[in-house]
């Protein structure tokens, strides 16, 4: 697993690295992290996107699985209760088990809006082709975006792109 912080100009903080199958122990570095259950494709627990955003973004997610066989989701969270957002996203793509075990391919797009960061973390079988430059060119779409408060639109270019990094032809 690598991990590499690259910093935005409003502290929405990228880092790309582990989102692999769910071990029998967490690390120690999980111990922060809250358990927040998984609500599908798109957990709003932030409460930021209305039902009809969520929806959306569950249907491109959907759309991206099919084409690509990869899986993607992304989790807003309330707070990151004073853990790394690093940690946290690991945390969560681990004990969520996103993407197929024996491929080690998913993506987890993680926002935490109340501290201004953000974490993008993978499996090891996509670390190759959304590499730590790949990432931080999804970052500068998404942070515009963001610091005008369109969380959606932030994570809608966020998905293309991640989409277009890993392989999906539309």
């Amino acid at each position: 697993m690598r991990f590499a912080a690259l910093a935005t100009p409003l502290a929405i903080l990228l880092v790309a690295g582990g989102c692999k199958a769910e071990s029998s122990q967490e690390s120690v570095a999980c111990s922060g992290v809250p358990q927040i259950l998984m609500h599908g494709r798109v957990t709003d627990a932030a409460d930021i996107l209305s039902e009809d955003e969520e929806a959306r973004l569950s249907d491109r997610l959907a759309k991206y699985e099919q084409r690509t066989k990869h899986q993607m989701v992304v989790a807003t969270i309330p707070s990151l209760n004073g853990a790394r957002v690093d940690n946290f996203g690991t945390c969560l793509g681990n004990r969520w088990a996103i993407g197929r075990a024996d491929q080690d391919d998913g993506v987890l797009i993680l926002v935490a809006p109340q501290e201004q960061q953000m974490r993008i973390a993978t499996g090891t079988g996509m670390e190759k082709m959304l590499t730590d430059d790949n990432a931080l060119a999804v970052v500068q779409q998404i942070t515009p975006r963001f610091k005008m408060g369109d969380y959606v639109g932030g994570l809608s270019l966020g998905i293309d792109a991640i989409a277009a990094h890993t392989g999906e032809s539309k």
